[in-house]
């Protein structure tokens, strides 16, 4: 009977907690984040392992997405574009605790510079806030449920 009301009182306070975080996490895309924003040129690392060894590459190269009323997303990482992009809340964590808003799913996309020895990657756009018409991001390949980070931008609002 002890070890019952144990697991209800780990429960509760596992449900608790879940429910505070997400009362804490974005619930809404804010309509300033349609546009176009766009970063300078900065270092972007690619990481492939083509022969069982890790082999990294970088080149810099700029980043532009823009922001569509319907909140889809179409945009280029240096020289390669991508459509239909999708917009993901960070409803779970709050901002403050996460440093993310938004994350863009861009999809699969080609070379982004001309030694990238990747033909094609899947890669995601990590957004913090927007604040004082910047948004500090991170360009981020994918693999499944694993992540890792390519590259840092700061993005600036270009036009509505």
């Amino acid at each position: 009977m002890k070890n019952c009301n144990f697991k209800r009182l780990h429960a509760g306070i596992l449900f608790l907690l879940a429910l505070f975080l997400h009362s804490c996490g974005q619930k809404n895309i804010p309509p300033e984040l349609i546009g176009l924003w766009t970063s300078q040129k900065h270092m972007i690392t690619v990481r492939a392992k083509p022969d069982g060894n890790w082999r990294f590459m970088s080149d810099s190269a700029d980043i532009k997405f823009r922001v569509k009323e319907d909140y889809t997303v179409e945009g280029s990482v240096g020289s390669a574009k991508f459509g239909n992009g999708e917009i993901k809340l960070n409803w779970l964590l709050p901002t403050k605790m996460s440093g993310i808003s938004f994350t863009i799913v861009c999809g699969k996309i080609g070379k982004i510079f001309e030694n990238d020895p990747l033909n094609y990657k899947e890669v995601e756009l990590w957004l913090g806030p927007i604040t004082n018409g910047t948004i500090d991001g991170e360009l981020r390949y994918t693999e499944g449920n694993r992540y890792f980070p390519m590259s840092g931008a700061i993005f600036t609002k270009a036009e509505n």
